[in-house]
C-alpha cells in the first residue's frame, strides 16, 4: 500500500506542472505492421491538454491506423503510448473508454436504433451496474443532442436519416462519452459545407469550454489551417514534418507529400493561409 502511494505521488510530480499534465497523451517511437507490411515507423508526438492536432497525408500514409493505435484498438509492435502518464496497455477497455473516445471513418449500421438511444450509448463506460441512466447521464445526453442540433431528430431511427444527420448523431455520442481525449477520423465526411464549418467551430468551442484535446484526421488542408494548433504530416507511414500549420504547410511540402503544385496564399484581412492549386489559379 505504501509503495502504491509512493508511485502515485511520484507520478503526480513527474507528470504535473502547475496543475496540468505536461503531456496528456504521449506517443513515443511507435511502429506498427499488418503482418510483414510496415504501416507506421517511429511515430512520435505529444498532445497537451486543450490542444488540437490534425493528421495530414495522402491515402495509405497511416493516418487511420495511427488513430486506431491511439485508441487502443491496434497495439504497436514497439514504442509506447501513454495517457496521463500511464501506458495504454495497463487500462481495461472500460477504463480506457473513460479517457479516450474514437469516432472512426465508418460506423456500424444500427438499423433499429433511435438518435437518442445512440447518443445514450456514449454513457456506457460510466455505467457501474447494468444499464440505468442517472440524472447526470440524461443531462449530458440532452446537452449533446441540443448542441449538435438534433433535438427535432432525437426520436427518429438512424436508418431514416441522411448521411450528414447520422454523422452529427455519432459526434453527439462521443461528446456524451466525456473523455479528455477525442479522436476523430475524417469527421466532416457526409457533412454539407455549412455543417463542415459548423463542426470546426464546435470543436474550437468544445476545446475552449470543456478543455478537451483532439487528434483529428483531415484531408482538407484549408480546414487544417482553420482547426489545428499542430499538424503531423505523414508520408509512407513516417512523420514527414510536424509543427505549427502556418510554418509546416508550404508549397514544397504539398509537392513532396501530395504531388500537387499549389500556392499557399495570404489573403488581406484573413487570419490564416489558404491553399490554392495552381491548376485552378
Amino acid at each position: 500500500m505504501l509503495l502504491y502511494f509512493f508511485m502515485e505521488a511520484f507520478s503526480y510530480l513527474v507528470f504535473r506542472k502547475g496543475g496540468d499534465y505536461l503531456g496528456l497523451l504521449e506517443v513515443k517511437n511507435i511502429d506498427f505492421s499488418y503482418g510483414r507490411i510496415p504501416i507506421l515507423k517511429n511515430i512520435c508526438f505529444e498532445l497537451d491538454k486543450a490542444q488540437i492536432w490534425v493528421l495530414l497525408g495522402p491515402n495509405g500514409s497511416g493516418k487511420s491506423t495511427l488513430l486506431r493505435c491511439l485508441s487502443g484498438l491496434n497495439e504497436p509492435h514497439s514504442g509506447h503510448i501513454c495517457i496521463e502518464g500511464r501506458n495504454l496497455k495497463k487500462f481495461s477497455r472500460k477504463q480506457l473508454a473513460r479517457h479516450i473516445c474514437f469516432l472512426p471513418q465508418k460506423q456500424m449500421e444500427l438499423q433499429y436504433t433511435s438518435v437518442y438511444e445512440l447518443v445514450a450509448m456514449g454513457r456506457s463506460p460510466h455505467q457501474s451496474l447494468g444499464w440505468c441512466l442517472t440524472g447526470k447521464d440524461k443531462e449530458k445526453i440532452n446537452w449533446a443532442i441540443e448542441y449538435m442540433k438534433l433535438t427535432g431528430l432525437q426520436k427518429r431511427l438512424l436508418s431514416s436519416l441522411s448521411g450528414g444527420e447520422r454523422q452529427r448523431a455519432w459526434i453527439a455520442m462521443i461528446l456524451v462519452q466525456d473523455t479528455p481525449v477525442i479522436l476523430l477520423d475524417e469527421p466532416a465526411t457526409f457533412l454539407d459545407l455549412k455543417y463542415q464549418w459548423d463542426l470546426i467551430a464546435k470543436i474550437h468551442d468544445i476545446r475552449r469550454q470543456l478543455q478537451k484535446s483532439f487528434v483529428i484526421v483531415l484531408h482538407d488542408v484549408n480546414q487544417a489551417f482553420a482547426l489545428a494548433d499542430q499538424v503531423l504530416v505523414l508520408k509512407d507511414g513516417q512523420v514527414y514534418q510536424s509543427g505549427n500549420p502556418a510554418e509546416v504547410i508550404t508549397s514544397q511540402l504539398l509537392q513532396d507529400v501530395y504531388s500537387i503544385e499549389a500556392n499557399v496564399c495570404r489573403i488581406p484581412q484573413h487570419s490564416r493561409p489558404v491553399v490554392i492549386p495552381k491548376a485552378i489559379c
